[in-house]
Formats: structure tokens, C-alpha cells, sequence
């Protein structure tokens, strides 16, 4: 019988605990063992007893628990306490660290999960099966317990535990051939049934967008003008006399207003419904169709917009020349597309970025039955929220077979005993179940008591016991008399008789089969042997059924081969520095301090992420060194030289005595660098200051984006000194390979100091 021991909560006293009753062992498959016992506080057991208290350890036949219940109450002149322990695992995996990061969206296979999880918990991890690759948004974020939680329910995995390894399978224990039959090795049977929480359908909504205006499908033309107008022909108008009006009616919230762009653009004020304004120049370099958002916080109701026509834009001369802008609108009577689409405010599943719903097939059966809908602002896709809500649905009828398992190993009878996860046939006439294969979802076991095992068949799904079993039972029938309630011994064959004899009495745990060989069999659990014969060495978990470690003159095959980190179909080697998996379906190298950096070979794929990749040249120059390319992106400018007229274009340098910023060069290139870096060479004629800046403008930005300003007090005397240098270097965001302008512009501090600049250098890298 084996000891039980108590820790103090401080782990400096350990106790043996005696005196102990109602012990029981409980398992149930994805969730470890655990223990429960009562005991009474008495001399003998004092010291141990005064160390119970919750999130203690209890140690039990080579396992931890630890006191998760603990329930204590006076008992004539002493106290009584009923404490429930589970498996240490669950505590020390939830409690020893935290996932604060996220892993980035894509598919990524369990190895990949677990390593991200598994840093820091003091337990590593063995995938022992085969498992599809799958992309979970936003996978972390919380302990790493309930992560875990969710990669079982993600992957359809099953766990076990072996001292600190993790070890995940698709599917724990074994197909045995030995029966579970009524009134031969179960008693006590209840087909426990419940339909009170089966739903059938169910929809879910995922993240609302922050924007709740969505287009009303329509497009409309401005509804009225004033007289004056130069140009009336479709599909753009304009005029370019100032104060001309047009008029625009809908009904919603805001609109999208559309115009053509161009060199000769001038300015038009909006006002809605004669209060709030906003002003918009049709100017731009080229002519093109060009859009517009206008009042987008505006209550849905009836509104109208009066557009007033302003004149020139004061930051660019109209190519007509001054005083000669257009004010340019879209109209059409022909094309889809006319002078305006308006918005109003989402409704109902248009509020979210993703809505799905699902019905499970069980519907045909037992009609529409309506599940809590879930809302989780996790979800942007329908394919991944369909598949939670899938996964989440209560679509099973809670359907167990509870039965008292009669162990014959207890009587001395060479017989197996209850193992979760087993799947085993099943038969009760009485209830008219013959089920071939069910799985063994739940035992309670009394270790130390001559009493039965408590076990529950599966909680399947609705079909549960549609199955038919017809064999077996004349096998059964033959060895073991339900009447007596006894094995019949007599009807082995004298070999085995001798066989069976020579264990009993040797008291060892080898058997000499008819067949040949011999066989070492674990005198805990009759599945588990091993068999020793001329062809080979096996070893089986099933009675026989199949050897999935075994050698043979033809090899070596197993389904777990440990050694330090290294298995089948799935090899591991596990180091301070890297992290290296090879699962079947890819190679791949996890830096253990941040998930997101890796290298992962798969066919017809070598991806680096988080730099890494380090290309050297024969001389030892790195082109690429931690995944960025060494080789700078040279960026000319635009000739001729693009600059204001208030800008001079010297040999040396250019000048400027304005005061706001001047154009003083234009660039134009391909995005291919992250950064852009910038050097100057400014100095000013004295007592003032010279700034140049890098800017941008765009469509749908309200002037210049400022990217960076440098300043210089250098005065002219010393514009050859090393003083004049200035630099920036500009984070342009990842490369994304597209077609992007700049402008450098100057300017002086005061309209009497004139500010010189040049700019000596200007190019891409990282």
C-alpha cells in the first residue's frame, strides 16, 4: 500500500499522513488524476494533520496534488476534514508564469503553440501523433494553463503527464478486445441521459468596426445650383466665379463627395444644414477623379449641404494663373457614379466585422434549438468564427454509462483492469446496447479498499448507441461462467494450465505461453506486456492486439523514442539558445525568448521572421546581416530641380529669405528600405536660424505631413566647417514596395536672414 505524505505550505516540513479513510483516485481523460480522503485529528496523526490547509502538497504513489478543497468541521472532541487534491500540474502551470505577448496571425502547427507557452513553467512538451496546422487569431494573452486549455479544444488533443513532460496524443489509451458485458464483469449500470442543454443552432458576432457609417447604395447628384456656372457637361462641372453655389440633399449621416483633381483647382466651402463648415481644394499636380468624406459625425436625419465657391488655393497658383481656380464637381445623368454617396449608420449584423452562424446536423433530428449567441471582438474572419462557434455549441446529448467494474485481478484472476482512454466493447442485453467500441471516460478507484472500480463509458453524441456488436459473446460465454460468477479454468489447454501454475507459484511475472516464447506481464495492468520470441522483442499496451514498440530482424519500431529531446515524427532538440522541431510537416527554429523570431523550412518554403538570416560574401562582408539587406537605396531628385520661386538655385547651395517653408527639392522612389536618411549642409547670413524639413502631402491630409526638421544657427563665415552637417533618419514603417514623393523644404527664421542649405546625401536602408 503506498505511503501518503503531506508538505507544509512552505515546503520545510514533510508528514506522513495515517489513519486516513474513504480514499479515493479519480481520472477522467484531459483532466490528470486527482485524490479525495477524510481523516480524523487524533495523537497518533497530529503532526500531519496540523499541516493541512489549502494549496498544500500531497504526495500519493509517486504523484503531487495539491489541496485545492478542503472541508473541516468539529467532530465530538476533534475536528474532521475532508480535503479534495488535484494533480500539481494544474496549479504550478497556471501560477509560475504569465503570456503577456501575442503570437502573430498564421498557421502554425502545435509545436509552435506549445513553445511559445511553455517558457518558464518548469514542465517541457512531447507531441507524440500527427497534427494539422492551425491559425489561431490572437493566441495569447492570459496564463498558460488556459492556453492550454484551448489548444487541447483547437487541435482535439489528449495530455498525459510523465514526471514534468507534457506529452500530447490524438487520442490517450488503447483499443482493447476484452468486454464489458452485463452480468459478467459490470454491475450496477446506469445509462445516464440528459437533454436539457442541447442546442442546434447557434450565431456569434465578432469585432465591431469602429467606424458605424456604411453607404446607403446609393449615388446622387446635387440637387440645385446657382446661375454662372462656365461648364455644365458631364460628367464634371465647374465654375470660376467666386460665390457660386450648389446644393446637395440626403438622408443618413455624412457623405462621400466626389470632384476632379487638377492643375487649375480652386477652393470649396461645405456647409451643413447652415451651421458646420469645412473647406476643400480641388487643386492637385495631375488631373484625376478624387473622393472625400464630409461630416461624418452628423446625426441621421434629413440634411442638406450648401457648397460656396472660394477661389484660388493660397498654397498653389492655379495653372490658369491667379484668380483663375475652378471649382470642379462630379455629375452625371448617365454613369453610376454621380456627385455624391451618402452614408448612414450600420444596423444590426452590419456592426461587425465578422457574423456567422451554425446549425449543427442534429437539427434534422431534433428541429431549431437556439444557443446563447457569443460575441467576441477577437473574430475579423467568418471562417475562424464559424469554427469557434462549431467548437462551442452545446449540439451533445449528455449521454454516460456509469457501472461498477468488477475486478476480477482482485479475486486472483489474470484479468485487465479500467484504464482512461481505453476504448473497449460494450454489452447490455438488458438495455439493448452492444456497442463495439466505447471509450473509458472516467474511473473512480479505491487503491486501498477491496472494492470495485466505478466507470463511465463515453459521452458521445447522439448516436451514441446506434452501434451493433455481435461478436465476442460465445468467446465469453466460454471462459467465464456467469452463473458461478467464476473463470472457467478447466477449459485451457494443459500447456497453459502449466503455464498458469508455474506464475502462480514462482510468484514471478513471466508467463510461458502455448505458442511459444515468454512473456513478462505488469502485474498492475493485464493490457501491458511483453512478449519474447525468436522473431523479435515486442511490447503491447492492448493485450496483444498490436505491438507498437517492437525489434525485429526487419528493424526497430516504436511510437515514443526518448532520448533527452528526440522522437519520431516528431524530433525536438531543445537548447538555451534555439528551439528546433521537425513534426512532419516542417522544420523549424523558435528563439525560446521570442516566439515571432523564427526560421521554418516546409516544401517550397524557407520563411525567416524577426531577422535571423545572415548572408556573408566569401571576403566576409555581410549583404545581409540579422534579415536586413546591408545595400543602400540611392534616391536622386527630380530635374530639373523642383523648388519654389522664392527658393535661388546657387553652385553652392540654395537660398531663401521666406519665412514659411519653401520647396526646396522633390523625390520620388520605390519604397523598398524601411528608413529613409537625410543630410544636410545649412547655415544662415547671420543672426537667425535656417530650417529644412522633410514633408509629404497626399490625398485626404489637411496640408503637410511634417516627417522630420532640421535647424542650423551656423553663421556664413563658417559655412565650409564640419558644423554646417545635420542628419535625420526617418522610419518610413515596413517596406511595402510602392510608388512614394517626398519634398525637402526651407526656409529663414526672419525675412532679413537668409537661410542656405543643400542637401548632401539622401537614401533608403534596412
Amino acid at each position: 500500500m503506498p505511503d501518503l505524505f503531506i508538505w507544509s505550505l512552505d515546503k520545510t516540513k514533510k508528514e506522513r499522513l495515517t489513519q486516513y479513510d474513504d480514499l479515493v483516485r479519480k481520472w477522467k481523460v484531459n483532466n490528470l488524476n486527482s485524490i479525495s480522503f477524510s481523516i480524523f485529528r487524533n495523537d497518533l496523526n497530529k503532526r500531519a494533520f496540523d499541516l493541512m490547509e489549502e494549496k498544500a502538497q500531497i504526495e500519493y504513489d509517486g504523484t503531487t496534488y495539491t489541496i485545492e478543497d478542503l472541508d473541516k468541521s468539529p467532530f465530538g472532541d476533534t475536528q474532521l476534514v475532508t480535503v479534495t487534491c488535484e494533480h500539481v500540474f494544474f496549479d504550478e502551470f497556471m501560477n509560475r508564469t504569465y503570456v503577456y505577448t501575442t503570437l502573430s496571425t498564421s498557421k502554425k502547427s502545435l509545436n509552435e503553440y506549445m513553445s511559445f507557452i511553455i517558457p518558464d513553467t518548469g514542465y517541457t512538451f512531447s507531441i507524440i501523433g500527427s497534427f494539422e496546422t492551425k491559425e489561431i487569431e490572437n493566441f495569447g494573452g492570459g496564463n498558460p494553463l488556459e492556453l492550454f486549455k484551448s489548444l487541447l479544444e483547437k487541435f482535439e488533443a489528449e495530455f498525459e503527464i510523465v514526471g514534468n513532460d507534457i506529452r500530447l496524443y490524438n487520442r490517450i489509451g488503447s483499443q482493447t478486445a476484452y468486454p464489458y458485458r452485463s452480468k459478467h464483469n459490470i454491475s450496477d449500470i446506469t445509462k445516464n441521459g440528459s437533454a436539457r442543454n442541447l442546442s442546434t443552432y447557434i450565431k456569434g458576432f465578432g469585432k465591431e468596426y469602429e467606424d458605424q457609417n456604411i453607404f446607403t447604395g446609393e449615388s446622387l447628384n446635387f440637387q440645385e445650383r446657382s446661375t454662372g456656372w462656365d461648364d455644365t457637361e458631364d460628367p464634371y462641372w465647374w465654375t470660376d466665379e467666386v460665390g457660386r453655389t450648389f446644393t446637395m440633399r440626403w438622408t443618413g449621416t455624412g457623405i462621400r463627395f466626389y470632384y476632379l483633381q487638377s492643375p487649375d483647382g480652386g477652393v470649396w466651402e461645405f456647409k451643413l444644414d447652415g451651421d458646420a463648415t469645412a473647406t476643400l481644394s480641388t487643386w492637385g499636380k495631375t488631373a484625376s477623379l478624387q473622393s472625400v468624406d464630409l461630416f461624418m459625425d452628423a446625426e441621421e436625419k434629413d440634411h442638406e449641404i450648401i457648397a460656396t465657391f472660394q477661389g484660388d488655393d493660397e498654397k498653389n497658383v492655379p495653372s490658369t494663373g491667379a484668380g483663375k481656380s475652378r471649382g470642379w464637381v462630379r455629375r452625371s445623368d448617365t454613369d453610376a457614379l454621380k456627385t455624391f454617396k451618402p452614408y448612414r449608420k450600420r444596423k444590426d449584423d452590419e456592426r461587425y466585422a465578422a457574423v456567422a452562424s451554425y446549425t449543427s446536423p442534429l437539427a434534422a433530428k431534433y428541429g431549431i434549438r437556439i444557443q446563447d449567441p457569443i460575441y467576441d471582438d477577437r473574430f475579423t474572419n467568418v471562417d475562424y468564427l464559424t469554427s469557434y462557434l462549431r467548437e462551442n455549441l452545446n449540439d451533445k446529448l449528455e449521454i454516460s454509462h456509469e457501472m461498477t467494474f468488477v475486478e476480477l485481478q482482485k479475486a486472483g484472476y489474470p484479468s485487465p483492469k479500467p484504464r482512461i482512454g481505453d476504448s473497449v466493447p460494450y454489452i447490455v442485453e438488458e438495455l439493448d446496447i452492444m456497442i463495439p467500441d466505447v471509450r473509458i471516460m472516467e474511473i473512480d478507484e479505491y487503491p486501498e479498499d477491496f472494492k470495485s472500480s466505478t466507470v463511465v463509458l463515453g459521452n458521445g453524441r447522439d448516436d451514441f448507441g446506434e452501434a451493433v456488436f455481435n461478436s465476442g459473446k460465445q468467446q465469453l460465454d466460454e471462459i467465464y461462467d456467469s452463473r458461478k460468477k467464476t473463470m472457467i479454468i478447466d477449459v485451457l489447454p494443459p500447456a497453459v494450465k502449466l503455464a498458469t501454475d508455474a506464475l502462480n507459484n514462482s510468484l514471478t511475472q513471466l508467463e510461458y505461453p502455448v505458442n511459444g516464447g515468454i512473456i513478462a506481464r505488469d502485474p498492475n495492468d493485464y493490457n501491458r506486456f511483453v512478449v519474447l520470441r525468436s522473431s523479435g522483442l515486442g511490447v503491447t499496451t492492448n493485450g496483444g492486439l498490436t505491438f507498437d514498440e517492437a525489434i525485429t530482424a526487419l528493424g526497430i519500431n516504436t511510437s515514443l523514442l526518448t532520448a533527452g529531446q528526440i522522437k519520431t515524427n516528431n524530433i525536438q532538440i531543445v537548447g538555451k539558445d534555439n528551439l528546433f522541431y521537425w513534426d512532419g510537416t516542417e522544420l523549424i527554429a523558435i528563439d525560446p525568448n521570442d516566439p515571432n523570431k523564427f526560421a521554418r523550412m516546409r516544401a517550397g518554403e524557407f520563411y525567416i521572421k524577426g531577422g535571423a538570416f545572415v548572408l556573408e560574401r566569401p571576403d566576409g562582408g555581410k549583404v545581409i546581416d540579422n534579415g536586413i539587406i546591408q545595400y543602400g537605396y540611392a534616391i536622386q531628385g527630380m530635374t530639373p530641380q523642383f523648388c519654389s520661386p522664392e527658393v535661388t538655385v546657387a553652385p553652392r547651395s540654395c537660398y531663401t529669405n521666406a519665412t514659411d517653408a519653401k520647396d526646396f527639392q522633390a523625390y520620388e522612389f520605390k519604397h523598398d528600405g524601411r528608413y529613409l536618411r537625410v543630410r544636410t549642409s545649412q547655415y544662415q547670413s547671420g543672426g537667425g536660424t535656417c530650417y529644412m524639413s522633410v514633408e509629404q502631402s497626399y490625398e485626404g491630409f489637411d496640408g503637410w505631413k511634417r516627417w522630420a526638421l532640421l535647424s542650423s544657427t551656423v553663421s556664413e563665415a563658417n559655412a565650409s566647417s564640419d558644423d554646417t552637417e545635420r542628419e535625420t533618419l526617418i522610419d518610413f514603417g515596413v517596406p511595402t514596395f510602392t510608388r512614394k514623393r517626398i519634398y525637402i523644404r526651407i526656409w529663414s527664421s526672419n525675412a532679413s536672414v537668409t537661410a542656405y542649405g543643400r542637401v548632401t546625401g539622401i537614401w533608403q536602408e534596412g
